[in-house]
């Protein structure tokens, strides 16, 4: 069945640059079994079980994930996939970051006494031009890719694209050209990810020209993702995908469910206290806090404060999402300093203090007032 290599990868990595990682470093395991119906172009429908497993670490700045799917075919057959990949983010410098990294993989296809093996090792790298919610980038890959009868030649390409956050969507774009033993393929994509609750629904479209080869033409999909519990989702798939130069995988259709385990809770809405009863312990003289600047950022689709200043410093809140108790900020890189918990849809009345001083309201918030008079920050949340 299917797998998507660096050309759809793209979207994916650059949105986790605008949303930063959870900080420290975290490990997150999931393992998918599902039954599917596929037939690819010049073969009739075949049925499949697939189990794929998936693991990744990632920060603030840096990833490393392993995946590798096996699928059984009702007549025998099997396929092996396997894939690890790295990157990293450099420090902020304005809205602009520097992304490299590496991808290797190998893919086995075995069924009537022969076997097809491909295998690649690619390295990219990419700038990114970012906001607060969107971000565009362009960079260039390069590495070497071996199939079946032929000896590892060389792969190179380029890559472009702009991605943009709502505050339950994700929607990107993404061109990448890759040449391969003497073809070249043009791959157009778009994605849009849209959650509300407990469901999450994917889509994809696309157009793949090629050059010295087959494998033009227009492809897509959609997935659908239910949480069942905080671990456990059921995910229903369709559509059609493209041909893959670097995995070796040729165009097809498929229709697939099954079931996701995950080791670390999927992301959910956390409900937060609402209009405090009691006000803030201190006021500031004057509202505003000089070098302080707040904004709303997404992470995993849920709305998160971030506080951005410039050295290192102990940074507070207390709000109405605090029940108005003093909560230490999480430190990240980049002069980021975030409150751990999503924050609940809404009007939201905050201060923050800045090394034990007195309470303030930070640039890019609106100016308020508690249930005492004093001046408070305000921010709305979607």
């Amino acid at each position: 069945m299917r797998r998507r290599t660096i050309r759809r990868l793209l979207i994916g990595l650059a949105v986790s640059a605008g949303a930063a990682a959870p900080c420290p470093a975290q490990v997150d395991a999931r393992l998918d079994v599902t039954g599917a119906v596929v037939r690819y172009d010049g073969f009739l429908s075949s049925g499949a079980a697939a189990v794929s497993s998936s693991v990744a670490w990632t920060t603030a700045t840096a990833s490393v994930a392993a995946r590798g799917t096996f699928l059984l075919f009702e007549s025998g057959n099997t396929s092996v996939q396997g894939v690890v990949s790295a990157g990293t983010f450099t420090a902020p410098a304005g809205p602009w970051r520097l992304e490299v990294g590496g991808e290797a993989g190998g893919s086995a296809y075995s069924g009537y006494e022969a076997v097809a093996r491909f295998a690649h090792l690619l390295g990219h790298a990419r700038l990114h031009l970012m906001g607060s919610r969107w971000g565009v980038f362009a960079g260039a890959l390069g590495g070497l890719v071996a199939s079946p009868g032929a000896s590892a030649g060389g792969a190179s390409g380029a890559s472009a694209g702009a991605w943009v956050l709502g505050p339950a969507t994700a929607a990107g774009i993404t061109w990448t050209r890759v040449s391969v033993g003497g073809a070249t393929y043009d791959d157009f994509q778009g994605r849009a990810r849209w959650t509300a609750g407990p469901v999450t629904l994917e889509a994809t479209a696309g157009a793949q020209g090629a050059s010295g080869a087959p494998g033009s033409g227009a492809y897509g999909d959609v997935s659908t993702t239910l949480r069942l519990s905080d671990r456990l989702a059921a995910v229903v798939a369709a559509g059609s995908y493209a041909s893959d130069p670097v995995s070796g995988s040729i165009p097809g259709r498929y229709v697939t469910a099954g079931l996701r385990l995950a080791t670390h809770a999927f992301a959910r809405r956390v409900e937060m206290p609402g209009i405090a009863l009691t006000p803030p312990t201190r006021a500031a003289p004057s509202p505003w806090l000089e070098g302080a600047r707040v904004a709303l950022e997404l992470l995993d689709a849920q709305p998160m404060l971030v506080v951005y200043l410039t050295g290192t410093h102990s940074v507070e809140v207390m709000g109405d999402f605090t029940d108005w108790k003093p909560v230490v900020l999480v430190v990240e890189t980049g002069g980021r300093y975030r409150y751990s918990l999503p924050l609940a849809s809404g009007l939201q009345r905050f201060n923050i203090r800045l090394d034990g001083g007195a309470w303030g309201v930070p640039q890019g918030a609106a100016l308020g007032a508690d249930d005492f008079g004093n001046g408070v920050g305000v921010l709305v949340v979607p």
